[in-house]
């Protein structure tokens, strides 16, 4: 088994996931349709992290983890990420695309 070292995007992602489950059903469901992207957003998100990548800004693990959360093509039954994706996880990149993209 391969374990990855903990990076700055997991690291908020777990830190997320304790806010996430501690809300109520309503709320997260709320939040959760609140992270559903576009197809414009979702490509402008994978470009983000390969520039990002490519710059150095982020690490080859962090720009995995955006990658996957996001899948070449996204779920519309998940809100246009990847099938399976989180609400924590949705929620640590969007804030992190936020900081890329300069919103």
């Amino acid at each position: 088994m391969v374990t990855l070292e903990p990076n700055r995007l997991s690291r908020a992602i777990e830190d997320i996931r304790v806010k996430c489950d501690a809300l109520d059903e309503a709320k997260r469901a709320n939040l959760d349709a609140e992270m559903a992207v576009t197809f414009e957003e979702h490509f402008a998100f994978q470009q983000a992290q390969a520039r990002a990548h490519a710059g150095g800004k982020i690490t080859t693990a962090e720009a995995q983890i955006v990658y996957v959360a996001l899948g070449e093509v996204g779920s519309s039954k998940n809100g246009g990420w990847a099938s399976g994706t989180d609400l924590a996880t949705k929620v640590a990149i969007t804030l992190a695309m936020g900081e890329l993209l300069g919103r």
